[in-house]
């Protein structure tokens, strides 16, 4: 009779332990880029879909440069207008909240640095949230002139983490009208029409190091799109970072 070659039960035992240490080395590399990937994706979605409801709503209400809220008396019925007249006739919305709550937008949010920050000052009075079906959420509020808003986009909603500026939350800005200067030294911003990510909403666009570094050229220097900056807003200008570069984080993006 001949004898049948087979593994012994060691040899298994071995073979699987190798394999479970490749396994625990690799996973988190694999992990990683896919939440980067996954991450670019939700962003550029969310990005389109609101570029895509200007679009529409400039057919029902003019072009931008024709928008004016500033007869408006108060943030909250410019709130409003912009609601109803701007975005949820144009994007597919599955919760509102007016004014924002928890329900549609994370109750912490995060710096770069695990810092908890509040996206302004003037706290939650004329701001409101929705959240999309595509997924992302969208806190969002006008501009005291009534030429434009802050679009900050979760994009992966309010309910998942890590609820931080750079990794889920990128802030945008919506200019309309007249749009005015912004005072920045040395120079001048003056903003640009239309849908843009905080750090490339001013004509004058800036050079990539000024999103890592916050250079004055894009506006305040808390929004760097940076680790370890102990900036207000660090993360601020990531999104503005990944569309410079493509759609890529590229090995210096703080992930």
């Amino acid at each position: 009779m001949k004898k049948k070659k087979a593994f012994t039960l060691a040899e298994v035992l071995i073979t699987l332990g190798i394999i479970g240490v490749v396994a625990a080395m690799t996973m988190p590399v694999i992990v990683g880029k896919y939440k980067k990937v996954q991450t670019i994706n939700q962003l550029k979605k969310a990005y389109s879909e609101i570029n895509q409801a200007v679009l529409l709503a400039q057919k029902d209400n003019g072009t931008l440069d024709s928008w004016d809220l500033s007869d408006f008396e108060s943030s909250e019925d410019r709130l409003l207008y912009i609601s109803e007249n701007f975005l949820f006739p144009y994007i597919k919305v599955i919760k509102k909240c007016i004014p924002v709550s928890s329900e549609c937008w994370a109750e912490n949010t995060f710096t770069l640095d695990n810092k908890v920050f509040v996206p302004d000052s003037s706290g939650i009075s004329g701001h409101g949230a929705f959240v999309t079906a595509s997924g992302y959420s969208v806190l969002y509020w006008p501009h005291a002139s009534g030429t434009g808003a802050w679009f900050w986009i979760d994009v992966n909603g309010p309910m998942k983490k890590p609820n931080m500026l750079g990794n889920d939350i990128f802030p945008f800005v919506m200019s309309w009208g007249n749009a005015p200067k912004v005072q920045i030294s040395p120079d001048d911003c003056l903003r640009r029409l239309g849908f843009y990510p905080k750090g490339l909403d001013c004509k004058v666009l800036p050079e990539r190091n000024d999103l890592i570094e916050g250079g004055e050229t894009v506006d305040m220097p808390n929004y760097k799109c940076k680790k370890g900056s102990n900036a207000a807003y660090a993360g601020g200008y990531c999104a503005a970072l990944l569309i410079y570069d493509g759609w890529q984080m590229k090995e210096d993006y703080p992930w």
